[in-house]
């Protein structure tokens, strides 16, 4: 396989030297052709399984059958695969066909896919490194497949690598070795409560207290909303509401709030190559604080579980004291960039050699890849 880095740039320059054809004739491919402008002159063809639309054309562009691929030199031809579904598909399809250079539109237009895609295939020597860390088979199976579908697809079907009868940081590993037993749980990323009541019902009488961090203030108000809903249970742990946002330092920083998907909002500093997809956002001041500054020197924190939309890794060195302390269960997103996959188990492994780690997928789609440590 030839690949290529997939950017809208990458794909400018080498259409202006490639035969380019498109995989796909729909919706998806009319958006791309009036994304490209001038360069569908560059278009020779556009492929499609349906005998039907064989004969037709789209912009002037001849629609064939995907075979006349076996007629194009494969170093001389760059395929598109410009479809909602079933990318992985016509993927393999491409490639059973010959050598040809491949691109994805659903990576090629979108603000982060790109930037993902491209991290991952240069740090390949740093994942082959976390993948001898891994504890299981199974964590080094998921670990490269969703490594290799967010690299060369962007976003598909990750169903097929979700472990039947484990949920999000709560999977049996985590107490394979010792139940749990006046749990003391730190929630980065707390959002509306819902892992509140998430681990109550999970640990009941053995949740002896939880901290809750959330910086947004339409979240704050849900979430002490939950927060008394549940203290009308039958269990009630000591809980504890933190208004920040969790870094490796102190002060006030940017908050960006996304508007149509609130859950993504995020710290500026922690995605500053993502600002093409700010464009209907909100930008507020929030506070930013580090755990070991937030928790008492003589908690014993049982279990952190963290997803804060990729400020993971300064959050984990701004918890080093009470990380290396007290070793507590890990339940850590790493989907949120291309280094995070890398850098997080890393990361973590330097602080605790003897930590055993896991990975684990949760979501049917691209995102919920969460990496799971004890000792």
């Amino acid at each position: 396989m030839q690949y290529v880095s997939q950017t809208m740039e990458n794909f400018e320059n080498l259409a202006e030297k490639m035969d380019v054809v498109l995989f796909g004739n729909g919706e998806y491919c009319m958006r791309f052709l009036n994304r490209i402008g001038n360069l569908t002159d560059r278009v020779k063809f556009i492929l499609d399984n349906d005998y039907q639309k064989w004969g037709g054309k789209l912009y002037g562009i001849p629609v064939v059958t995907p075979e006349i691929l076996k007629d194009m030199e494969p170093l001389n031809t760059l395929v598109v695969i410009t479809v909602e579904s079933n990318v992985v598909e016509l993927y393999e399809q491409v490639q059973g066909m010959g050598n040809y250079v491949i691109m994805v539109e659903k990576i090629l237009i979108h603000d982060v896919f790109p930037i993902v895609s491209e991290d991952l295939y240069r740090n390949q020597h740093r994942i082959k490194e976390v993948s001898k860390l891994l504890y299981d088979d199974t964590s080094r199976e998921i670990y490269h497949e969703v490594i290799k579908r967010r690299m060369l697809y962007g976003s598909c079907d990750f169903s097929d690598l979700v472990v039947r009868g484990e949920r999000a940081y709560r999977i049996p590993l985590l107490y394979s070795e010792n139940k749990p037993k006046d749990e003391v749980i730190l929630d980065c990323g707390a959002y509306k409560g819902d892992t509140l009541k998430t681990f109550i019902n999970t640990f009941g009488p053995t949740l002896k207290k939880i901290y809750m961090f959330e910086c947004m203030e339409d979240s704050l108000s849900e979430l002490k909303r939950t927060v008394s809903y549940v203290r009308n249970g039958k269990y009630v742990p000591d809980i504890l509401v933190m208004p920040y946002a969790l870094s490796d330092h102190e002060g006030v920083t940017s908050f960006v709030k996304i508007a149509n998907q609130p859950g993504a909002s995020h710290l500026m500093e922690s995605k500053n190559y993502a600002k093409g997809a700010y464009c209907e956002s909100d930008y507020v001041k929030v506070n930013v604080r580090t755990i070991d500054s937030l928790i008492p020197e003589d908690e014993n924190v049982t279990l952190i579980k963290m997803d804060i939309e990729g400020s993971e890794y300064e959050a984990i060195l701004g918890a080093k004291r009470v990380i290396q302390k007290n070793k507590p269960r890990l339940a850590i997103s790493i989907y949120h960039s291309g280094e995070d996959y890398y850098r997080l188990p890393l990361l973590v492994k330097e602080l605790v050699p003897e930590y055993k780690i896991a990975i684990r997928h949760h979501k049917k789609n691209h995102v919920d890849t969460d990496m799971y440590c004890w000792c």
